[in-house]
């Protein structure tokens, strides 16, 4: 094995290997340390999952670190799915779920749903009839909830329109918001040009992506970085239009699209159940993770299971993870479905153009990986033509939706195994235990945690939503030495009684319960907001505290709890 393979083997790569400090090694150097912190953090809490209010949902162990496991025996597997929001058929479309008056929308309705959140004629979600969760029963209004949150297949969309309502270019992207976050913190300036390019707006202002006090008006610091909070749904990443003036695509904004969930997800999907694997919406509700229904989750859960517990027995279990690097990626479209060649006869597929990422990667080995890896990509016809995008046409159909170009390509993330030479123990469906435990689901710096919260985001659902719905769960930093450090730290289950719970970091690390309110926000991953509480924390960080990542244990009173929360919290070298 050369050196820089060895190099490469013992970091997480960043998505699609992609380099966005071509021409400064220190920054990209920085960003790399980050992002292996961050994915390590995310890998260890998939593994833990969770102990704390579950029953055979914990210890994952059949799941494991591809960075500090010797990939040469790796065997790849891609896992794909159509990048169409899936629910939207099995509740609207006849697709096999049920609404509360039992509608059934045409295909140009659903597409248009895709796009905008609201049907053809403008009915938006929250006029649509309730739908029932195939796996537990109850009723809700349709979600996730957000600017674009329906598009939650792991791939977003913005629509540029002209002045005749015609589409003149599309956004796709599947970059997940943890990414986004770790480069700001490394470099504002950085994420602005890449916005600018990406998005072909060079109008674009740093001040129009800062997280602000949603009452003066004024830029909230982050006390991990000493400079301005990122506001991950600016007026240039929110919602499904794009103008001169706001909107666009840059990374996921439906709050289960993110990496940390889908690491999390392929973790529990390493667990084998009762009833086997040959039915993936039968899996998902007996392991709980993810959502039921869409194209997604259930494939994805089920693709991982297979692995583990092969549905043939002459097959070796393998032991399972996300392929480094890890994430999600858009596959090059199906173009024999649109009309062959368009109007002058350009050939289709040169409006489609991969703006981030690569249609082809190899491993650190250098075999070829399966599929596509592209970040972000446009369909634009050059302005210079003398038609646009919805002059092209999709299986004869003209294109009024940008969903309908989003139904001909799938997604992606590429799994990958390791024979092993005994099997995975078969674990009852996760249920809830006879004690519950705290759990902690979140942790923030205190005045970013307090713009979130305080900021509406509107929606096409008219539910109530904060904007800490799309925060991260990167780990918030601190240095050796600093005192009353103010932190908010969410979770569940809690006791209603006998006072605060008490919070640990280990050693090094004193933290004092201040206060606890009820907060109700989507924690990352998940579809729907709920009320979870918040608890205010305080902090003194002893000088000699090691650096590195920080477990967090929250504990009812009267109870023992000895499992904590992986890399809840960094703490970094003076």
């Amino acid at each position: 094995m050369s050196s820089q393979t060895a190099d490469l083997v013992q970091r997480f790569l960043t998505p699609a290997n992609q380099v966005d400090f071509p021409n400064d090694p220190t920054l990209q150097k920085q960003l790399n340390e980050a992002w292996t912190f961050n994915l390590t953090g995310f890998t260890q809490q998939g593994i833990t999952g969770n102990p704390w209010n579950s029953m055979n949902a914990a210890n994952n162990t059949w799941y494991f670190n591809p960075v500090t496991t010797d990939p040469t025996n790796v065997v790849y597997q891609p896992i794909q799915w159509n990048a169409f929001p899936g629910r939207l058929e099995y509740y609207y479309g006849g697709g096999g779920g049920t609404n509360s008056q039992n509608l059934l929308l045409p295909l140009n309705d659903l597409q248009a749903l895709a796009d905008t959140g609201k049907t053809a004629s403008g009915k938006p979600f929250s006029e649509l009839p309730q739908i029932t969760n195939p796996c537990s029963g109850a009723v809700s209004n349709y979600g996730p909830f957000g600017p674009r949150g329906w598009q939650d297949e792991y791939c977003e969309w913005s629509v540029e329109r002209n002045a005749n309502g015609d589409i003149v270019r599309i956004d796709f992207t599947c970059e997940n918001p943890e990414y986004w976050n770790s480069l700001w913190a490394v470099s504002p300036e950085k994420v602005l040009e890449l916005y600018r390019s990406t998005l072909g707006k060079p109008q674009i202002q740093l001040a129009d992506l800062y997280l602000n006090d949603p009452v003066r008006k004024t830029p909230i610091v982050d006390p991990s970085t000493g400079r301005p909070a990122y506001n991950p749904l600016n007026k240039w990443n929110s919602g499904p239009v794009s103008t001169a003036t706001q909107g666009g695509a840059m990374h996921l904004t439906s709050t289960p699209n993110t990496l940390q969930t889908e690491i999390g997800l392929a973790s529990a999907a390493t667990v084998p159940r009762p009833g086997g694997n040959g039915n993936a919406q039968s899996l998902i509700c007996c392991a709980q993770y993810g959502q039921p229904a869409r194209n997604s989750d259930p494939h994805i859960g089920q693709s991982v299971n297979q692995l583990v517990a092969p549905p043939n027995p002459a097959q070796a279990s393998m032991k399972a993870t996300l392929a480094n690097p890890p994430g999600l990626y858009i596959q090059m479209p199906d173009f024999a479905s649109f009309n062959y060649q368009s109007p002058d006869k350009t050939p289709v597929s040169e409006f489609w153009t991969v703006v981030r990422g690569t249609p082809e990667l190899k491993d650190e080995q250098g075999r070829k990986l399966p599929g596509n890896y592209i970040l972000h990509a446009t369909f634009q016809v050059p302005a210079s033509k003398p038609y646009t995008v919805s002059d092209l046409t999709i299986n004869g159909q003209k294109i009024q939706w940008a969903s309908q170009v989003a139904q001909t390509f799938l997604m992606q993330i590429t799994g990958a195994g390791l024979k092993q030479t005994d099997t995975a123990p078969v674990q009852s469906c996760v249920a809830t235990p006879p004690t519950q435990f705290a759990q902690p689901l979140q942790i923030f710096h205190a005045a970013v945690f307090q713009a979130l919260v305080q900021t509406n985001v509107p929606n096409v659902m008219g539910v109530p939503m904060n904007l800490a719905s799309n925060s991260t769960l990167i780990a918030p930093r601190v240095k050796p030495g600093q005192t009353h450090v103010s932190l908010v730290i969410t979770a569940d289950t809690l006791s209603s009684s006998g006072g605060f719970p008490t919070v640990s970091f280990g050693d090094g690390i004193t933290a004092t319960v201040q206060s606890r309110a009820d907060v109700t926000y989507a924690v990352p991953g998940n579809t729907y907001p709920a009320p979870v509480a918040a608890l205010l924390v305080s902090i003194n960080v002893s000088a000699t505290a090691a650096p590195g990542p920080r477990s967090l244990w929250v504990t009812n009173p009267g109870q023992s709890q000895s499992v904590g929360f992986p890399a809840a919290l960094h703490v970094v070298s003076a």
